[in-house]
């Protein structure tokens, strides 16, 4: 679904002052819907990003989801094994306040890493998933028979009398280019003071270098703690849970590892770029062409020195995380557990 990127000017009646036609012609925040009036924090290709000084969401545009076939093929590689839970799943499963039981609905439930755990703590599970293969893996290698290849509207249309106890999407929302109309499906399946769980890449999170996930069409928003309160509160959830990780080993190794750059993995002069940031930014065809390209020789020595430079980053990690953790420095995820006010 695109993004309402302004408001025209030109769709305001004559009279009106210049600061309401620039007012008028600002980006709109997808959370708060307010006028954001500032320039740019970044561009990246066709994208700019913004920040919202009303509720402090950053926001991509222009924002258009891809359909499950871009998932599929820049995802394909992830959608025919079992995956590790990841910290966002294991915050929910110890967290004391969240429900122990009941129907449960995940949104992006991937091959059904999560899906499982849930079954096997006693929920009755449901999933949801864009990528078919990812949903076809979860039915024929997990037994979760109720995984279907839907987006949240499309499930709640589809199913308008099913209610669910529970609904989580991990790692989902900052893929969306309308958070609010997703919320609102997500609502609509929900019952009477229904809860839900989620997990964002915290934009606070330690960084000494771009991450190249997260920019579009892959994700188009960028959460923090006091925006994402702020979001679920105007689309009325009470925050139950919050957490934000701290940084951990695997954490502080990576970035060590991406500090300590040492330019080999510069794409050739003349070849194409295989960066997953630069990949995303291309039409399919070309896409297609880069993800099959055959590495070479050069290549697949610049990939196995580079994972023995990160192992490397292991024991450096380890000695620096007292420091790390004396600095406050935070991992990639942030939790949170909400009610439906009603």
């Amino acid at each position: 679904m695109a993004s309402q990127r302004a408001i025209s000017a030109r769709s305001l009646p004559a009279g009106v002052n210049d600061s309401d036609k620039n007012a008028a012609a600002a980006s709109l925040c997808p959370a708060c819907d307010k006028p954001v009036r500032h320039s740019a924090l970044e561009k990246y290709g066709k994208y700019e990003r913004f920040a919202c000084a009303a509720c402090g969401l950053e926001f991509w545009e222009p924002r258009k989801m891809p359909d499950a076939s871009w998932y599929e093929q820049i995802y394909g590689g992830r959608d025919q094994e079992l995956l590790p839970l990841e910290p966002g799943h294991k915050y929910f499963l110890e967290d004391a306040a969240a429900p122990r039981g009941g129907e449960l609905l995940d949104v992006g439930c991937g091959t059904g890493n999560f899906l499982a755990a849930a079954r096997d703590a006693g929920f009755r599970v449901t999933g949801i998933e864009l990528d078919r293969n990812a949903a076809r893996f979860a039915t024929e290698q997990l037994g979760l028979p109720r995984v279907f290849p839907l987006t949240i509207s499309e499930f709640a249309t589809r199913n308008p009398n099913e209610k669910f106890d529970l609904i989580t999407f991990f790692e989902v929302l900052e893929h969306q280019a309308a958070p609010s109309e997703f919320l609102r499906s997500v609502k609509s399946c929900l019952k009477s003071l229904g809860t839900i769980a989620l997990s964002v890449p915290n934009r606070e999170r330690w960084l000494t270098g771009p991450d190249v996930l997260d920019y579009p069409p892959n994700h188009f928003l960028r959460w923090n703690a006091g925006s994402l309160k702020r979001f679920l509160a105007l689309q009325g959830f009470e925050v139950m849970t919050m957490i934000e990780e701290p940084a951990g080993v695997v954490h502080t190794a990576q970035m060590i590892n991406m500090a300590l750059r040492t330019g080999l993995t510069q794409m050739v002069p003349g070849k194409s770029s295989r960066s997953f940031r630069d990949v995303i930014q291309m039409e399919r065809d070309q896409a297609e062409v880069a993800l099959l390209a055959k590495r070479s020789v050069r290549l697949r020595v610049i990939e196995a020195f580079g994972r023995i430079k990160f192992a490397a980053c292991f024991p450096l990690a380890v000695a620096a995380l007292p420091y790390v953790r004396m600095r406050g420095y935070r991992g990639a995820y942030l939790y949170c557990l909400a009610r439906k006010r009603d």
